[in-house]
């Protein structure tokens, strides 16, 4: 999805490195340099890419006026990567290869191709696949929006597959010389902690056990999930995949915001740095189970949370994975989803935006926006680690296990209900 129309999706990155603090021509000339150039001669790599300016699929004329927005000291460069794939289906080659040895076999009294004629298929079948790759008959292109954002070095990059994200680095590593770090719960809570000074607090930080571990066999095959102490605290299998073995703290941040809304239920609203935070979980709710024992469970409709299954899920050690939510401050109302160990924002609506002459305007206005919606996520997650990296935590956490046991009690006693989330008090 892109920055500058509709709903935004985007994972983060911090840029390390001598980095550019504003667009001018020689940054304009380092994106040309790096341009998506389409591979001439011969069978093309499986993935090609490079950047855009973002207008479409094929402009590759970078100018200030395409990509250069903000002022001077918040300065932002809005372009775009785009990746080529070139694969052959699998049963295309199958039948390339069938073909071959059934037209080798035709000629032999068996009816059977020899061995070297098998060979010979595979050969010529192997060279009909190459020679239809390189006249790109099997091409698909993708354009993925980036924005980069040189007051804070923010990379927000709209998607969050493995293979954009690798080809984006190679590329921000070989055009401007500088590495991204992938913004991961887990690490940005260290950069958050860490700027503190509390760096032995965040590397003592261990996974919370809000229940006891279900009673229920573990799974066969699960040898590869992570270990944390000695078999009390939770498993957290998906963390093996995460980027950082604390990405953790993202899923016990959903928790806490779910519980904290809960117990302020007339007043749900946060604290921060950034002022009074108002936050709801609505419309979607996916969770797994931290103990690695109960499986998953998903969620839609207004007030999630409040379903007799999402209490059901808690007192079976499931956490929230992902989320839907909606955030207001003083001044806007955002909704999203949000991966909480990954922190990957999709499907952000941004606030309506009035009073604008020019489509440049509105393309600023609207990067502003996604980087207040940083900002915003970033406060929130700074006040609950100011909790989770200190003395509070210990009362919170037994908060939340007498939360969680009192939902079962209530569940238990009387028919749960199914009443709309909270409406955000109108920005004023």
């Amino acid at each position: 999805m892109p920055f500058d129309s509709g709903r935004v999706t985007f994972t983060r990155f911090h840029v390390n490195g001598d980095a550019p603090s504003h667009v001018d021509d020689a940054f304009l000339s380092i994106l040309s340099e790096s341009r998506f150039r389409e591979h001439e001669l011969g069978e093309p790599d499986e993935v090609e890419a490079g950047f855009t300016t973002g207008v479409h699929l094929f402009d590759t004329q970078f100018t200030y006026d395409k990509n250069g927005f903000g002022t001077p000291g918040n300065g932002m460069a809005l372009f775009a990567l785009r990746m080529d794939t070139h694969k052959v289906p699998a049963d295309v080659k199958k039948a390339y290869r069938v073909m071959n040895e059934q037209a080798a076999a035709s000629g032999n009294p068996t009816g059977f191709p020899s061995k070297s004629e098998k060979r010979e298929a595979r050969e010529t079948a192997n060279q009909q696949i190459r020679d239809e790759l390189a006249s790109g008959k099997y091409r698909k292109s993708k354009v993925v929006p980036v924005l980069w954002d040189f007051a804070s070095q923010t990379l927000y990059c709209g998607a969050a597959g493995t293979t954009v994200i690798e080809h984006l680095s190679r590329l921000m590593r070989h055009a401007f010389a500088v590495e991204l770090d992938n913004l991961s719960a887990g690490v940005l809570a260290g950069n958050l902690i860490k700027a503190q000074g509390k760096s032995r607090d965040y590397e003592d930080l261990q996974p919370s056990a809000f229940t006891a571990p279900p009673d229920a066999p573990r799974p066969v095959g699960d040898d590869d999930a992570p270990s944390f102490g000695d078999g009390s605290l939770p498993v957290l299998p998906w963390i093996a995949k995460s980027v950082d073995l604390k990405d953790y703290l993202g899923n016990e941040f959903l928790m806490w915001l779910w519980w904290h809304g809960e117990k302020n239920a007339e007043t749900p609203t946060l604290k921060t740095t950034a002022g009074d935070i108002f936050v709801a979980i609505d419309k979607a709710l996916d969770m797994d189970c931290a103990w690695d024992l109960t499986g998953k469970q998903t969620l839609r409709g207004d007030g999630p949370t409040r379903l007799p299954e999402a209490g059901d899920a808690l007192t079976t050690g499931k956490w929230p994975r992902k989320t839907g939510l909606i955030l207001a401050d003083a001044e806007h109302q955002w909704e999203l989803t949000l991966q909480g160990d990954q922190f990957v924002v999709s499907g952000a609506a941004l606030p309506e935006i009035e009073d604008v002459e020019t489509a440049r305007e509105l393309t600023e206005r609207r990067l502003e926006l996604v980087v207040a919606l940083s900002d915003t996520l970033n406060a929130l997650f700074t006040a609950f680690l100011d909790r989770r990296a200190s003395g509070p935590w210990k009362s919170d956490r037994d908060a939340i296990k007498a939360w969680i046991k009192d939902r079962q009690k209530k569940s238990a006693a009387t028919p749960a209900l199914m009443p709309s989330a909270a409406a955000a008090p109108a920005p004023v």
